[in-house]
This record gives C-alpha cells, structure tokens and sequence, in this order.
C-alpha cells in the first residue's frame, strides 16, 4: 500500500513547482497621444519588446495611444500622480515648467541631423532631470524630426516674415514668428490646410512628411531647406512604481533609458519626415537652401529667443552660457 505524503513532502513539492513556473509578467501602462500605427506608436512598441527582452519577459507594455488616457499638455502630470506608469511628454506643451529643456525648442538651437540632436539632448537633459522633473522617475530625452518653414510665397530672409501669419509648430515658434514681425495662427495641424487655403495663414513651421500627409502641400510650394528647430520630447516614469520593482526590474527598465533609445523611439517617424523632402521636390516645389549671409541673418533673428531664455536662467539663479555650452559640448560628442 503506498503511504501518504507527509506534509514536509508536499510543500517540497510544491516548492519545486512554484519554482518551475514561470514568474507573472508585470504590466506597465505606457500612454502617448499620436495615433494607433502611427509610426511612432510602433517604436513605442519596438521600446516595450526590448524592455520584455531585458527582464526575461517579466516586464511588459500596455500601450494606450491617442490620448486615452488624457490630453497631450497633461501627460506629465499623468506619469507624476500615477494615472500612468509611463508617459511620454512633449516639454514644450507645459509652457515654463522645464525652463531648462526649453533650450531644445529655440530655434537653430541645434544644427545637426536628429540622431545626432537626440544622443546630445539626452546626455545632456539627463544631468539636469532631477532639477526639473523631481516628481517622476527621468528615463531618456529625445527630439522629433527636423522642422522647417514652408510657406505659399518665397521667404528667404527673416524680413520676409513680416506682417505673415505663419501656423507655429510650438510657442518657441510662436514666439519667434512674432520676433520677425508676423502673427502666429493656432490651429491643429488638421486645419492647417484650410486655414492657409483661406488666406488665414501664409505659412507653416512643420517636418516635412507632414506637409503632404497632411494635404497641405498645394498650398505650401515654398520651403527653406535648412532645418529652423527641433521639439523636445521625453520618457517619463511614476516615481513609485519605478522604485517598487525589483533591482533587477529597475536594470532592465534602465536598459532602455538610454541615448541609444533616445535615438531608436522615434526613428521611424524621422525617417517618414525626412523622406517628405524628396516627395515635395519631385512635385516640383521650389527648396531654398540658405546661403551664408542669409543664414547668418536668421541666426540673428533668433537672438531674441536666446535672450529670453537666458532672462529665464537667470532669474533662477542658473547660468545660461554654462548651460548653452553643456549643450554645445554635448552636440559636437554626439557628431
């Protein structure tokens, strides 16, 4: 007759067992506002497919795109209270609350292709994270792609600007249109269109894929080759959640907070943008490359914005020439 098993054999049993199963997966809730499939969506994925892969599969995405979860401007605030575990933030959408990331924005702040502005940004941002953005767990700091004036008559010099209405990309952008003597127009980009068709605005400060995905080409046949500014955006963590996973979870979490990845999240939308160039030259637009002298004076005209900035800097008890040359040195690193 076989005897029972004593209780010592069953919790060994079951202790076996336990540890042959596989852990459960933990879920972080991860919310942007750009739409389902829209590129970027999906190197959000490609980000959370690694995050899985660097913890053993103990880690995973829950994505929650096209402002689900709230609106663009609140997503910081999302990542801070907890309503997310993970957000990604556009700085720029909470006027005066990273004053420091603000740099980013300013036009011609930084001259170089987006991989490039997106390794210096992050290397750069990350030592000043803490400062802004105490509240939330810092994971890495990119920018979106390159962004350029296009207009419905030729503009070459910043004179040109004067008594335009141009659709900003940003308030950076608004503010610098009305530097040059023109009135910022805001209206989503899906208005865009209409409102330039309608005389309501002569320009736009857009990437360039946008130009025709939005429809807007037709109304847009001149543009300015060099890039005028990027957007700085960010991967922001609830604070608490971070620091409840487990010092292994954290590493593998860290492993995708890096300039690598602030480089790869986006990539493919940058591509997307970038390869809008060549369609609007093959329409037969006209794309101004700035001379030298012309160049020059756009950089002049975006002293202003520098000014302001530094204004801000100091105000706080910051040194922006300190600050703008970090940046620099982060830029010239990066290349």
């Amino acid at each position: 007759m076989t005897k029972p098993l004593s209780f010592r054999s069953l919790a060994a049993a079951g202790a076996i067992l336990s540890c042959a199963a596989p852990a459960m997966a933990d879920s972080l809730r991860f919310s942007h506002f750009l739409p389902p499939g829209h590129y970027f969506d999906n190197d959000v994925r490609a980000w959370g497919e690694a995050l899985a892969e660097a913890s053993g599969g103990e880690l995973t995405l829950q994505v929650f795109p096209a402002g689900q979860m709230g609106a663009p401007a609140d997503h910081y605030a999302m990542a801070r209270d907890g309503i997310v575990d993970v957000a990604w933030v556009n700085f720029g959408y909470t006027p005066g609350a990273f004053p420091i990331a603000d740099l980013i924005d300013l036009p011609y702040s930084l001259e170089v292709d987006r991989a490039a502005a997106s390794t210096a940004v992050h290397n750069w941002y990350s030592a000043y994270a803490a400062q802004e953005m105490p509240d939330v767990h810092f994971c890495l700091a990119h920018v979106g792609a390159p962004g350029a004036l296009h207009s419905a008559q030729p503009i070459a010099l910043p004179s040109d600007v004067a008594g335009l209405q141009v659709r900003p990309a940003s308030g950076a952008m608004a503010r610098f249109i009305a530097d040059l003597g023109g009135s910022a127009v805001q209206v989503p980009a899906t208005e865009a269109r209409q409102a330039i068709e309608r005389g309501i605005a002569n320009a736009i400060t857009f990437p360039w894929g946008s130009i025709d995905f939005f429809g807007i080409s037709d109304a847009v046949p001149y543009h300015i080759a060099d890039t005028l500014y990027f957007v700085g955006a960010g991967i922001v963590i609830n604070k608490a959640r971070y620091e409840s996973l487990s010092p292994e979870m954290r590493a593998a979490l860290d492993s995708v907070c890096t300039a690598e990845w602030a480089v790869n999240v986006g990539a493919s939308w940058v591509e997307f943008e970038d390869a809008g160039r060549q369609v609007l030259a093959d329409m037969g637009h006209t794309i101004h490359d700035l001379t030298p002298l012309e160049l020059a004076a756009w950089h002049e005209a975006a002293q202003p914005s520098y000014d302001r900035w530094a204004a801000a800097m100091t105000a706080a008890g910051l040194d922006p020439v300190a600050i703008r040359a970090e940046l620099d040195a982060a830029v010239a690193a990066a290349q």
